[in-house]
């Protein structure tokens, strides 16, 4: 993987910082004989050759591990100490969250540049004052939304929630973009199930997700509300885009409500009713994925459809005790890790793979019989164990070693049910107890309340000398492959086309202002339009029309622009970023009325882009002379 120079210059200060803070003055002797920037490009070489240079005493792990906390923190990541992890995977695992995250809080900062400009030449212009006012407000909205984008890639959901809620109050205080603000109210609610999801709470998840649903459909409404009040062409463009973008967050919300609720079916034992929750996310984000306009958002909603899959298999499979089934789901997850990037994401599909092993064992037993599988389900039981440990789920790898405990005991008890020697049954007995209370306790901590009475009540039976009517596959009953792992994020970016696109592109914005609002019929009078560039590329003005309107004419002697058909040719004038233009409109009031000036300016820019601006309305009144007037004549 390339990583940018930024990247790298990271990692060697993170070495040199690290190799300080351990080694005191013994760091710059290493450094003289061990080029940092061999950690760049052989992060686990470096470490091989470190090892064997570090004074005595010195431990090469936590060099390591200082080394990496410095580079997370001078990425401003946040760091987490990884079982098993080498340096390579902290430096892949940096990268991978810098490039993802990286366009989002460049972004972001270019907004809240952006905005700074308007605000600037807002203060020099006054006439575009309001009109410059908004636009900052709305790129600091867009640079919340980068900031919230970021937060979600790096899985601080809180914080993303936090920064659509502030993207969301200063749209509802725009004039032209308020509509837009109930949408990121939605966004919100989605990042908060996010949020309750990683925390293992789904009942909260699943209010936040389905409360987020409504909001997008109350989104939805008002967005198509407006494009049936029929508005300009790009208006409508946009609004229509709007409506997809927020339509398929209400899909994706309908497919995560589904997830969190499969989980909970699962804890309390309903299998059937689980696979179909998880059969209908699978179908639901199998079809976001078809739909997904960019390749991340694409490979991120395949995983999850098929993550979802693998687990209404494995409910299938626990329901119909079906050894193939549980075959087929471990492939799947295997299937899974390879095509997800992000290395905590593929550990749990191995978790989730190796646990499918375990229950396909579990249910060969029940047909065979065969004692010789516990060694089997034991092994893949360990390696899930280890799995989710490494992934950083904690409650996960207390379920798997809780049913480690639980399979010991059972070993120990069918011992004990054909032990004929009286001392050698009471060891047996008394191991079993120890290794139930264990499992029973670890049940509890993971929250896992069925799983743990199960092993209280084998107690319970084990002290009494009762005869064992559990078998293995009931113990693999409520597994956290399928209740308590964590969900990779999804982008679901669509929005670019209104971001920086339109930044860098021309974009004239401006503001109307009559000279008299109230004129007697034959008085002259003067429409003054104020027109910037807010784009970065220069525009290119070629027509200004709809600047006359029935009861008015151009006064034609007076006008700067050549007139065709009542509308001003521009002349292909050119306006750079932040430039603005003064174009006066000289009219006459020929008729008694009320009307309203709507004008229209037409530009294109030199990449490509053809655009139009519709200026606010103006309303004008024009009354009749009357006696006295027609004796002073009309103000000219």
């Amino acid at each position: 993987m390339k990583r940018s120079p930024s990247l790298e210059d990271a990692l060697e200060g993170a070495v040199s910082a690290g190799l300080q803070s351990q080694l005191g003055d013994a760091a710059g002797v290493v450094s003289v004989f061990l080029d940092p920037g061999i950690a760049v490009s052989k992060p686990d070489s470096y470490v091989r050759s470190l090892s064997k240079m570090l004074p005595t005493g010195a431990k090469v792990e936590t060099v390591v591990t200082a080394i990496c906390q410095r580079l997370y923190e001078d990425l401003g990541l946040q760091f987490q100490e990884r079982e098993g992890w080498k340096l390579s995977d902290y430096v892949n695992d940096a990268t991978g969250k810098v490039e993802s995250a990286g366009d989002y809080k460049e972004a972001s900062k270019a907004f809240k540049r952006v905005a700074e400009d308007y605000r600037l030449t807002a203060q020099k212009i006054p006439g575009l004052s309001l009109v410059l006012t908004e636009l900052a407000s709305y790129m600091d909205a867009w640079s919340s939304i980068g900031e919230a984008r970021s937060q979600h890639q790096e899985e601080h959901y809180s914080t993303a929630s936090e920064n659509y809620a502030k993207a969301a109050d200063i749209l509802k205080a725009t004039k032209a973009r308020s509509h837009l603000s109930r949408h990121y109210e939605a966004c919100t609610l989605l990042e908060k199930g996010e949020a309750y999801s990683s925390e293992e709470n789904p009942e909260a998840s699943i209010e936040s997700f389905k409360t987020a649903v409504e909001t997008f459909r109350q989104a939805k409404t008002l967005l198509e509300n407006m494009l049936a009040q029929d508005p300009a062409p790009q208006e409508k463009q946009d609004l229509q885009k709007w409506v997809e973008i927020t339509r398929s967050r209400e899909r994706y919300c309908l497919g995560r409500a589904e997830l969190e609720e499969a989980r909970i079916l699962d804890k309390k034992g309903d299998e059937e009713g689980s696979s179909a929750r998880y059969r209908s996310a699978s179908q639901r984000f199998e079809e976001l994925a078809a739909e997904a306009q960019t390749d991340q958002a694409r490979w991120e909603l395949e995983t999850l459809a098929l993550s979802c899959h693998a687990w209404a298999e494995m409910k299938e499979a626990e329901s119909g005790a079906s050894p193939e089934l549980y075959a087929e789901a471990a492939d799947l997850f295997s299937k899974v890790e390879k095509i997800t990037p992000r290395k905590r994401f593929r550990l749990l599909a191995l978790a989730s793979s190796s646990m499918c092993k375990a229950l396909e064992a579990g249910t060969r037993f029940r047909r065979t019989r065969n004692t010789q599988l516990y060694s089997e389900i034991k092994k893949a039981l360990e390696t899930a164990t280890d799995y989710y440990q490494a992934a950083g789920l904690q409650n996960a790898a207390d379920w798997t070693r809780a049913t480690g405990k639980l399979f010991d005991a059972l070993v120990y008890l069918t011992d004990a049910a054909v032990e004929r020697e009286s001392r050698r049954k009471a060891e047996l007995f008394q191991l079993a107890e120890k290794h139930l209370e264990l499992a029973a306790r670890l049940y509890g901590q993971a929250g896992f309340t069925v799983k743990r009475d199960q092993a209280v009540q084998l107690l319970k039976r084990a002290r009494e000398d009762m005869e064992l009517l559990m078998s293995p596959i009931e113990a693999l009953a409520q597994t956290p492959a399928l209740t308590g792992v964590a969900v990779a994020p999804v982008s679901l970016v669509r929005e670019k086309t209104f971001g920086l696109e339109r930044v860098d592109a021309a974009n004239i914005v401006g503001n109307p202002n009559l000279s008299q609002r109230n004129v007697s019929v034959g008085s002259e009078l003067t429409l003054e339009l104020e027109i910037a560039n807010v784009g970065k590329t220069p525009a290119t003005l070629t027509r200004l029309e709809n600047i006359v309107e029935d009861g008015l004419e151009l006064v034609r002697q007076k006008t700067v622009y050549p007139v065709e058909n009542n509308a001003f040719d521009m002349k292909g004038k050119r306006l750079d970023y932040l430039k603005t233009l003064t174009v006066k409109v000289p009219l006459k009031a020929t008729r008694k009325g009320t009307l309203e000036l709507r004008p229209r300016i037409f530009f294109h820019d030199q990449k490509g882009f053809h655009g139009s601006y519709d200026f606010d309305a103006t309303s004008l009144t024009i009354r009749d002379l009357g006696i006295s007037g027609w004796l002073k004549g009309p103000k000219q």
